[in-house]
């Protein structure tokens, strides 16, 4: 066994211990799951089908099946159920290291070149070395040498007198213990009188120290300036008088300027000692050296984020994560955090809209080129983020859910496969959640799936399938390949949750749920009979076989509600409410339709219903009875307009290519029944702002 570097030294003195006991208690924790999983299973072959019907209740081991058939399908073999487990925003491997390890690494003078080598020498593996095991059990014989001399003198001295050749391991110990004082001795003795201890910062150092990192690319000046940096990233521990920082800084302006300073000076450093060459970086000289200076900015730069809470700042420091974004993929740890960090960021309350656009384009450039690890990582924690968020408590929270979700669809095209196995997973899971609400049939059941959380889902996954399935199907043709397969199954997941309560309670959700296939059905093409559902609406007995109860309400936003609230229910002002979003939806839907060569035929059913509902009800509903008359118009002219395109034809039915390109240079909106459409829109646009402005100045 050769000698020992002085990083596993270092690391037998200070982590060895832990390490150690962290691995026992892993080990003893190991053997109990297996305990009780084999006690399990004994007792599921004893009780016949109770496994089988638990799993039927939960659905979780059905979803951890279809996600590695999801990854099959893809031709990738790594099983994505041991990932969706786990919470990126509450993962603990991350914290393995601490900040203050980084500052010891930075205080570290250069090593010779053969130290250098055996430990970390490609920056962009990020891995860490580990202790051998016959490194460990050195180290257990020395302990039990040294207990043995206080406790067994005598025993102890014979065997000095009879076997010596035992006992060098002690004398080897001490000399390296000697030779690690000798060498801190001697680092603080070179760290010159800038690195005092407790040494306050002026202008003036920084200056100079500027100036040789961009002048020299002195390393020894941009040590000084990190340093420097990671006292003004640990302020408050540094108040608290935790903090053993070589440097001290007082006063907002010189913590201003350190910030600003090291932001302009190391990257530029960073260029010159750790150029990237091809997306990959090339340390120059002392990898060692770099590679401390690279984790110790990071770092800092990290905590100094999580600490900001003004959002301009925030900004600026998320931008610069950005600029250094290809030295964070070299170090697994520090990817981790940025992620965590940058989606902690995105889902906090109190961020502004350009603190999540930031943060999303951080994300994306970080994902762009990292392993499928970080990419699956970043996927997941950004949905997980948008659902923990979804919650809506008046129209102003609607456009910032809004912003997330666009946000998640932008993040989600990056990786077709990737976006594909969490896409199939988490929709599987929803589908899951249904069909026990199906089954079970509780109110509890109804909750689950009753919520804002759970119809914002689908809104997310309708968008990204509606996104890269459709409007920007011709952009990126491989992920709409690849996506367009789950369009079928999140339209019955949406239809099944629209008809799960069919009351005049959940007349809200159930609009929102129509709107959710009208935009799918619109932006991909792909038929959706939306129309069944909203003439529902209109044929309930709410309108058909009951007196509206008159009240003095204000008139009921349903885009900020799924239910009715107690006070509103069977009243007028909440019916025509749901009559305006109805009306909205069939003229909406209609116009998507109005270009297609069937739609004479198409609309005949339609027309005919509510022709005969205008007739049965329009009396209690004049101004509504009105808006359909003008509706039923505009659907006959389109009709017509239709028709005499078609007498210029000169192909069969049967050539289907042919008609499913009539009238593709029109625009649907350019119809009778698409320019009323987009009036109704516009109207409903103007409430919506007024809305804003209301809530804005209560």
């Amino acid at each position: 066994m050769g000698k020992a570097t002085k990083a596993t030294k270092r690391f037998n003195r200070k982590y060895l211990k832990d390490e150690l006991e962290r691995r026992r208690k892993n080990k003893k924790g190991q053997e109990l799951y297996k305990k009780r999983e084999l006690k399990k299973s004994k007792r599921g072959d004893a009780s016949g089908d109770t496994d089988s019907d638990q799993d039927q209740a939960t659905g979780i081991d059905e979803v951890d099946d279809l996600a590695d058939f999801a990854a099959s399908t893809l031709g990738r073999k790594e099983n994505l159920s041991k990932f969706m487990e786990a919470d990126p925003e509450n993962d603990s491997d991350a914290g393995n290291s601490t900040d203050s390890e980084d500052m010891a690494a930075l205080l570290q003078e250069d090593e010779d070149d053969d130290d250098s080598s055996d430990d970390d020498a490609d920056l962009s593996s990020g891995e860490t070395g580990e202790t051998d095991e016959d490194e460990d059990e050195e180290d257990v014989f020395k302990k039990e040498l040294e207990a043995m001399k206080e406790k067994d003198p005598d025993f102890f001295k014979y065997m000095q007198q009879n076997d010596p050749a035992s006992l060098k391991i002690l004398e080897q110990n001490s000399e390296d213990a000697d030779e690690a004082d000798s060498d801190a001795e001697m680092e603080a003795d070179e760290s010159g009188d800038d690195v005092a201890s407790g040494a306050e910062v002026t202008v003036k150092m920084l200056n100079q120290w500027e100036r040789e990192i961009k002048k020299d690319h002195s390393i020894k000046a941009l040590k000084k300036l990190l340093l420097a940096f990671y006292a003004a990233s640990h302020m408050d521990s540094e108040r608290n008088g935790q903090s053993d920082a070589p440097y001290r800084i007082q006063g907002m302006s010189i913590f201003n300027k350190t910030v600003s300073t090291t932001i302009r000076a190391a990257p530029h450093a960073f260029a010159h000692h750790a150029p990237v060459v091809n997306g990959k970086v090339q340390a120059k000289g002392k990898v060692r050296v770099v590679q401390a200076l690279l984790k110790s900015y990071m770092a800092s730069l990290l905590e100094l984020l999580r600490q900001m809470s003004d959002a301009a700042m925030i900004q600026y420091l998320i931008k610069e994560c950005e600029r250094v974004v290809v030295y964070f993929r070299s170090f697994a740890r520090y990817t981790r955090e940025l992620v965590k960090e940058l989606l902690r960021q995105f889902g906090s309350a109190s961020a502004d809209d350009g603190v999540r656009i930031s943060s999303l384009l951080a994300l994306r450039q970080l994902a762009a080129g990292a392993t499928g690890d970080v990419v699956d990582m970043a996927l997941k924690g950004m949905y997980l983020t948008y659902v923990r968020h979804s919650s809506v408590k008046n129209m102003a929270s609607l456009t910032t859910i809004q912003l997330m979700r666009n946000c998640g669809v932008e993040l989600y095209g990056c990786d077709g496969g990737a976006s594909y196995q969490h896409a199939f997973v988490y929709i599987r899971q929803l589908a899951i959640h249904l069909r026990n609400s199906m089954q079970l049939r509780s109110k509890e059941s109804f909750r689950a799936i009753y919520n804002w959380q759970f119809v914002n889902s689908l809104a997310f996954w309708t968008e990204v399938l509606a996104t890269y399935c459709g409007d920007r199907a011709d952009d990126q043709p491989d992920l709409c390949a690849t996506l367009e397969s789950l369009v079928y199954p999140l339209v019955q997941i949406i239809m099944g949750v629209a008809r799960l309560v069919p009351t005049a309670k959940y007349f809200p959700l159930r609009i929102h749920c129509i709107g959710l296939l009208l935009r799918l059905s619109s932006a991909t093409g792909i038929y959706v009979p939306v129309l069944p559902l909203a003439i529902e609406i209109l044929e309930s007995p709410e309108f058909l076989g009951r007196r509206p109860v008159k009240s003095t309400l204000k008139p009921l936003p349903l885009d900020a509600h799924l239910k009715a609230p107690k006070e509103y229910e069977h009243t007028r002002v909440y019916l025509e409410s749901v009559l305006e979003s109805v009306f909205g939806i069939l003229a909406d839907t209609v116009a998507a339709q109005s270009v297609r060569i069937a739609f004479p035929e198409w609309v005949v059913p339609a027309t005919l219903q509510l022709r005969r509902w205008r007739k049965r009800v329009g009396k209690s509903w004049t101004r509504f009875s009105k808006q359909l008359q003008g509706l039923l118009e505009k659907i006959d002219q389109s009709a017509r307009l239709v028709q005499q395109n078609r007498t210029k034809l000169d192909f069969s039915p049967s050539n289907l290519t042919a008609a499913n390109q009539f009238m593709s240079t029109t625009e649907p909106n350019s119809t009778p029944v698409g320019t009323y459409a987009a009036s109704l829109r516009k109207v409903r646009a103007q409430q919506r702002a007024l809305l804003l402005e209301a809530e804005a100045a209560e």
